[in-house]
């Protein structure tokens, strides 16, 4: 029995290293040869791993291919199949969410824009109506699900909190729910954190160095924090909330003006529709939208401009102390609020006041499809970390 275990665990080991060597070569193709050189197996041993695989749909041939010079048949090269399994990935907003479908190379292949619902429980309703309905046209396995959340995720409860602009939250395990109508491995997180992971998806290595901040700001404001690679949840899971951070502390027992309360997108149009009711000259409507404001604040409208300082000013403060806690090199700006280049220069200006080095600021360029680009990015590691196990078997 012990000669039998140690043998089916030496078949998942070897499996691993050549899932492993075939997710490193993507797009790229390999050789049977070519992948025993990259894992240090034996020719043979690759040989029948590779059958196995194939049996299963996991890998298939590509299309032959000479190399220059060769005399003879063509090495048969060998690929994953992006199709074999899939990923239902959502990242569930305020009033919209994003559900998709992710497939075996973490790529989003489809996905829908859906009203979130009047509150939390209605959300999951129809995430999980509509995720099944793309997994059973897909013709797939869904192999794990991964979803983005407006608030702090706590797994020792399964329980989400401070999810203040999506009610319901209070006493539903969306862990446990999920998981019940998919029956597969779920994963909850904060959007911003998953945010986070889909800019560094997109980073190159030179670019995010593993260490970089990204911050969105739009209905709410959130940070995440990425580590050596890995993102950074604080003791108890509730790091990022610098939407909470007191940018004015008043003089009497009110509470504090918190940079929410300041640079977030419905406080920016309340802040200009309170500037023209005083007076302060401006083509816009009062109504206008944080698009609107932000254009006319680059082009010199008074109001525009005055509230768009204010907002730069407040958020330069936070990021300032952000600065001097973590350092961070490199901040990427999203959300409606955040990328907007305008607001990006305005923050970098205030903030060489503040710091004595000013780390790079940069605008996502994923709009608000990162947090499901990092859902997707989040299920890959799963999917490299347990594919093999399910299909060549548990073992013994």
């Amino acid at each position: 029995m012990r000669e039998a275990s140690g043998t089916a665990v030496l078949r998942l080991l070897s499996g691993q290293r050549i899932a492993d060597a075939l997710f490193a070569a993507h797009p790229g193709r390999m050789s049977r040869a070519e992948i025993a050189r990259a894992t240090g197996l034996s020719k043979p041993t690759v040989s029948a791993l590779m059958a196995d695989l194939e049996s299963v749909g996991l890998v298939r041939m590509a299309e032959a291919s000479a190399r220059s010079g060769s005399i003879g048949r063509p090495a048969s090269l060998y690929e994953l199949v992006p199709s074999a399994r899939h990923s239902v990935v959502a990242d569930v907003g305020a009033t919209r969410m994003l559900v998709g479908l992710a497939d075996l190379l973490g790529n989003v292949v489809t996905e829908v824009e859906l009203e979130t619902g009047p509150d939390a429980r209605s959300a999951l309703e129809r995430l999980v109506t509509t995720a099944a309905s793309m997994l059973t046209a897909s013709g797939a396995p869904c192999h794990a699900v991964c979803v983005g959340v407006p608030g702090i995720y706590r797994p020792e409860r399964d329980q989400v909190e401070q999810a203040l602009n999506l009610p319901g939250f209070d006493g539903l395990a969306v862990g446990t729910y999920l998981s019940e109508h998919f029956g597969v491995p779920v994963f909850v997180e904060n959007d911003v954190n998953l945010a986070a992971l889909g800019e560094l998806a997109r980073l190159s290595d030179e670019d995010a160095g593993g260490d970089f901040a990204a911050v969105f700001a739009g209905t709410g404001i959130g940070l995440g924090l990425v580590v050596g690679g890995e993102l950074y949840r604080g003791g108890t899971g509730a790091a990022g909330e610098l939407g909470s951070l007191a940018v004015a502390i008043p003089h009497d027992d009110a509470r504090p003006v918190t940079l929410e309360d300041v640079a977030s997108a419905p406080s920016i149009r309340k802040s200009l529709g309170r500037s023209i009711e005083k007076g302060v000259a401006s083509t816009l409507d009062p109504g206008a939208d944080i698009a609107e404001i932000l254009v006319a604040a680059g082009r010199g409208d008074t109001a525009a401009t005055a509230v768009l300082g204010e907002v730069a000013s407040a958020m330069a403060f936070a990021v300032s102390h952000l600065c001097l806690i973590a350092d961070p090199t490199r901040i990427v700006f999203g959300g409606p609020v955040g990328a907007d280049l305008v607001f990006i220069d305005a923050v970098s200006d205030r903030l060489t006041r503040l710091v004595t080095t000013v780390p790079t600021l940069i605008a996502s360029s994923l709009g608000d499809r990162a947090a499901l680009i990092g859902a997707a990015s989040m299920s890959l590691r799963h999917v490299r970390e347990s594919l093999i196990t399910e299909v060549l078997g548990e073992p013994q």
